[in-house]
């Protein structure tokens, strides 16, 4: 089993580094892998830029872009800003070990019936969301993976959104937002949903963004569209599905 690797990474808040220049940030992983290092920089177009590298037999690996977002949109150019700590899998698990396990969402509405399905699939840096839905109301809904897998008794057991890091709501927030964002999905006059989505911030393995932690995780799609603001304004849960790994051995 690949071993984690925390890093918690501290940079001092406006200390100006030349746009484009390059940081390095080291420390030693202690898992018998050699050294991790943290690559930071913010590019002269306005792009954060950052990567982890792992050392083997003296030479650094390829570069690997953490999930977890160490800069918001707005940041200035060659500043820096403090990140929260990021959960590592060795450069091996990252790359491999997960990718292309699937899960699946039965959705159902309050009185039981069928209300199609969502798949998820493991990508090599991130998950593929596909929800294909019937019996909606014509228009927007909002769609978000909640913090608890279970629909009973009724959609309030699924909890909050899936906030593993404590992250604010809303995709145009200004301070990010947390890995149950997902955007919404339209609905046509015949009730029928079909939306591909895709996230860099959960995953269906191992680690403090895992799908799959100790009480699991829902879908739940909404009555109104969410705001992708500070608060959500998506109303009432029409829609809820446990997500559950197709194969738990693999």
């Amino acid at each position: 089993m690949p071993q984690r690797i925390k890093l918690l990474i501290v940079a001092a808040a406006g200390i100006a580094i030349g746009a484009a220049a390059l940081a390095v940030i080291s420390a030693t992983s202690h898992s018998g892998d050699g050294d991790v290092r943290v690559l930071a920089r913010a590019t002269d177009d306005g792009r954060t830029e950052v990567a982890v590298q792992q050392s083997h037999d003296g030479e650094w690996g390829e570069a690997v872009r953490p999930t977890q977002r160490f800069l918001s949109a707005d940041a200035t150019p060659g500043e820096w800003r403090a990140s929260s700590a990021v959960a590592l899998e060795s450069e091996e698990a990252i790359e491999g070990a997960y990718v292309g396990r699937t899960a699946t969402a039965a959705m159902h509405g309050a009185d039981g019936e069928s209300m199609g399905t969502v798949t998820i699939i493991q990508g090599p840096r991130g998950l593929l969301i596909q929800a294909r839905l019937t019996g909606l109301s014509e228009g927007w809904h909002g769609f978000h993976i909640h913090e608890t897998g279970s629909c009973e008794p009724d959609f309030a057991a699924a909890g909050g959104h899936y906030n593993p890091t404590g992250i604010g709501h809303g995709v145009l927030s200004e301070d990010g937002h947390h890995p149950g964002d997902t955007v919404n999905v339209y609905a046509h006059a015949d009730g029928v949903a079909n939306a591909d989505q895709y996230t860099v911030d959960a995953t269906l393995g191992s680690g403090t963004a895992t799908l799959f932690d100790a009480d699991g995780s829902a879908i739940i799609v909404h009555e109104a569209p969410d705001s992708y603001g500070d608060a959500p304004g998506a109303g009432g849960r029409v829609a809820c599905g446990v997500i559950v790994l197709d194969h738990p051995d693999s």
